[in-house]
Formats: structure tokens, C-alpha cells, sequence
């Protein structure tokens, strides 16, 4: 048996690590490409920096590829089991199909675990290195993204035109400065005679300093409504050209995917000690343990679909993608519905998991029980035999 259980568990390594690399290379391909090039090339970071970023950047797509890839090796490994017979010849020799599952079930689990540490500790450390770094790099090169008589667009929510720079002392000359709405409109305005960008040293967003200037206001920056307009001028004026954020990636430093779960847990009380909302917070807190155990989630799914399907690793690849785009469904509707009320934060997060595993357990049993199925399902369903309390009231009442 220990042979038979380290065989399946050294078949596991190679595609799960294949897997991962595969999920990995695609999503830094379709979410972080554009904006490595952007780094390098528009901003000139250097290469040095634009890999740093790169780097910073891997935990948040380990998190997700971890238990993708996992569930990759899953479905090849017992999907090829079961197209060459051995899993038919394990039970053969009069083992239970369990000798499979159980060990499995446990790597699942450890992995489960090193995910929970992961994203409490090396995930959070990636995204506020890539915020620090990345706004280092926006502020310092502020020379290429200002420059005279263009419109800059870098900056989410703002649209920048300065007629004259000096390049020496960062100074700014006749500033416009476009707010737009959420429907990308302009809904304010603002002019000022100099200004100059800086890097804020506590949260480390990039600050646009303006000196005497008007700033005009039409409508609001949800409706646009020609009723309502304000004109005031000011002496000084900074703007968070962060707030937003930049392009793409982590929101702030204190965002609850920054932080650890003890930082988040208190932050979560503050909010309740002062009534305010904490559906977010809480979505975040919940989802540190939820993403990890879809690793334990898609270990009882994957293994019983491995076993049923008996055409060999295409098919493994085709369920693996499936399941992931279900899971994804779920996690999505969690994301919106928790905020908004639909659900409950936890469930938000932790019923993709539940419906899985629940499914998984149905087709283990089936796969243990498949030649008495339904009888053994309604032995199971069935009440049980009297308790020694209840037989002795029964034969109480009786006797009277």
C-alpha cells in the first residue's frame, strides 16, 4: 500500500508544476504584459525596476494558480489512472478506492494551509512593495509623463495639460486639469499659474501641487445637471492623483488585500465600535481562507471526475477549465452580492467550496458504492434503529 500511495503522489508533481507555470505565464500574459512594457518603455523605469515590479507582482497570481494548477494534476493524474485500467486494478486487488483519495485529500489540505500563510504574509508584502515601487518610479519620472503642450492621461480620473515645465526645478507652468466623471466626462475643471508633482512619504501617492488658481465645478461627479455650477479661486490646491489608482494594480497600502488578518480583524472591530459598514472588510477577511481551500475544494471534486473520465488528459484539461470558470462565477457573484447585501459575507465567499466539496463527496461515495449505489444511499438516508433511552420508553409503555 505505501507504494502504491507514493506512486500516485510523485505522478502528481510534474503536471501540477507544469500547470501552475502554464496558469502563471497566462495571467501575467493577459493582465500585466501591457503594463510591463508601459513601465519599461513609456515611464523608462529601467529594466531593473520593471522586473522588480514584475516580481512583486507573481504572489497575487501564485494565489489563484496554486489550487488551478493543482486541479489540473488531479484530473490528468486519475484521469489517466482510469484510462489505463489502474485504478480498475487497484480495486482488483481488493483495495478500496480510498487508498487513492485519502492521501491526496491530506496534500490538498497542507497545500490549504501554505496558502492561508502565503496570503497573509508573502501576498501582502508583494502588493505594498509594488505600490512603493511603483509610485517611486511614477513621481521620479514625472519628466516623461508631463511634458509641454500634451494631454496626459496616465493618471485614472484626470486628464493633464501644462503649456511650460522647467526640467531643472519641476516647476509647472499654466496647469489645466480635467476631473472626470464616472461616465468620463469632464465635470470640474481647474486652472492654476504653476504646480508641482511630489510623492506623499507616508502612503506614497503621487501629489499634484497647484498655486493660484480657479477651479469650476458643473453639475457633480455621479450626474451631469446644468443647474447646478460653482466657480471658486484658491491659493493652493493638492490633488491625489492616486486616489484612483494608476492603471492597473493593488489599490492602497491599507486596501484589505494589503494587510495581514490580524490587521484586518481589528480593523474590522474599529468599524463596528463605529457602526460603520464592514460588509467589504469582512469579504476580504473571509476570502483569505475561502481562495487557499479551493485548493481542498477542487482536490474532492477533481479526484472522483479524474477517475470517471476515461479518455485521458484532454478531457482532464477541458474539466479543469470548466470548474475554474464555475468557481470564478461563484466568486464574482460573492464579491458583488456580499457588499451589496445578497448574501452574507461569508457565504460570499465560501459557498464556491462548499458546493464543490459537496459535489465531490456525492461522486466519492458513488465511486466507493457504485455497484450498490442507491440501495447503500437509502441505507444511509435511513433512520436509524431505536436509541437504548427510546427502546426502554417504549418498552415501558408497553408493559403498561
Amino acid at each position: 500500500m505505501p507504494v502504491l500511495i507514493r506512486y500516485c503522489l510523485m505522478a502528481i508533481w510534474p503536471p501540477f508544476l507544469l500547470a501552475t507555470g502554464c496558469v502563471v505565464f497566462i495571467l501575467n500574459l493577459l493582465f500585466y504584459l501591457r503594463e510591463f512594457l508601459d513601465y519599461l518603455l513609456v515611464y523608462q523605469a529601467g529594466l531593473v525596476n520593471s522586473f522588480l515590479l514584475l516580481f512583486y507582482i507573481q504572489p497575487s497570481f501564485l494565489v489563484l494558480a496554486l489550487p488551478i494548477g493543482f486541479l489540473f494534476a488531479l484530473l490528468m493524474v486519475f484521469g489517466r489512472l482510469s484510462a489505463d485500467r489502474e485504478a480498475l486494478a487497484v480495486e482488483s486487488c481488493g483495495f478500496s478506492i480510498w487508498v487513492l483519495v485519502v492521501p491526496t485529500i491530506v496534500v490538498s489540505v497542507f497545500l490549504s494551509s501554505f496558502l492561508v500563510v502565503f496570503m497573509d504574509t508573502i501576498l501582502p508584502w508583494g502588493n505594498t512593495s509594488f505600490l512603493k515601487l511603483q509610485y517611486k518610479i511614477i513621481s521620479e519620472r514625472s519628466s516623461v509623463i508631463i511634458r509641454e503642450g500634451v494631454f496626459v492621461k496616465d493618471f485614472e480620473g484626470y486628464i493633464l495639460h501644462v503649456a511650460k515645465k522647467d526640467e531643472g526645478k519641476g516647476i509647472l507652468e499654466d496647469v489645466i486639469v480635467e476631473l472626470l466623471n464616472e461616465k468620463g466626462s469632464v465635470f470640474r475643471f481647474i486652472h492654476a499659474k504653476t504646480g508641482s508633482i511630489h510623492e506623499d512619504p507616508i502612503n506614497y501617492h503621487v501629489i499634484l501641487q497647484l498655486n493660484d488658481g480657479i477651479m469650476q465645478q458643473l453639475g457633480t461627479k455621479k450626474e451631469e445637471s446644468l443647474d447646478e455650477f460653482f466657480q471658486m479661486k484658491f491659493k493652493a490646491c493638492a490633488l491625489d492623483l492616486s486616489a484612483k489608482k494608476i492603471r492597473n494594480g493593488p489599490i492602497d497600502l491599507r486596501s484589505p488585500r494589503n494587510i495581514s488578518l490580524k490587521e484586518l480583524s481589528a480593523q474590522i472591530e474599529l468599524e463596528r465600535k463605529e457602526k460603520r459598514d464592514t460588509r467589504y472588510d469582512e469579504l476580504e477577511y473571509y476570502k483569505k481562507f475561502s481562495l487557499p481551500f479551493s485548493a481542498l475544494a477542487f482536490a474532492f471534486i477533481g479526484i472522483p471526475l479524474g477517475l470517471l473520465s476515461r479518455a485521458g488528459s484532454f478531457t482532464g484539461a477541458f474539466l479543469a477549465v470548466v470548474l475554474v470558470v464555475i468557481y470564478e462565477l461563484f466568486i464574482m457573484f460573492g464579491e458583488v452580492g456580499g457588499p451589496m447585501g445578497i448574501v452574507t459575507p461569508f457565504w460570499a465567499m465560501w459557498l464556491p467550496n462548499g458546493v464543490l466539496v459537496f459535489i465531490g463527496a456525492i461522486l466519492v461515495y458513488w465511486l466507493s458504492h457504485k455497484y450498490d449505489f442507491w440501495r447503500s444511499l437509502f441505507k444511509l438516508l435511513k433512520p436509524s434503529s431505536p436509541r437504548p433511552f427510546t427502546s426502554f420508553l417504549m418498552s415501558a409503555t408497553k408493559s403498561k
